[in-house]
């Protein structure tokens, strides 16, 4: 049972770390001096090629980030809750 418990808050404390370090790395971006953000997509039909578009315009690519990062705090503090439940 005990082996069971650890495997599980490890498997969670990993998790966390991972999101952690995205809210970093959006954090990080997000107060940046210049932003731009690139698009991969790939396009449908009989022939799927790859393709990308870049786009500049800062005010939208912050109001994204902002956006990202609320939800992964919430993420964060429901992954915090649960491993202090452990």
């Amino acid at each position: 049972m005990e082996v069971e418990k650890f495997e599980q808050a490890k498997k969670i404390k990993e998790n966390l770390e991972r999101l952690k370090i995205r809210k970093y790395k959006l954090e990080s971006a997000f107060n940046s001096f210049s932003l731009s953000v690139k698009i991969e997509f790939v396009h449908s039909g009989n022939f799927k090629r790859k393709d990308e578009v870049w786009l500049s315009n800062e005010n939208v690519i912050r109001e994204m980030i902002s956006k990202e990062l609320e939800t992964l705090k919430e993420n964060i503090n429901l992954v915090e809750e649960e491993f202090n439940k452990l």
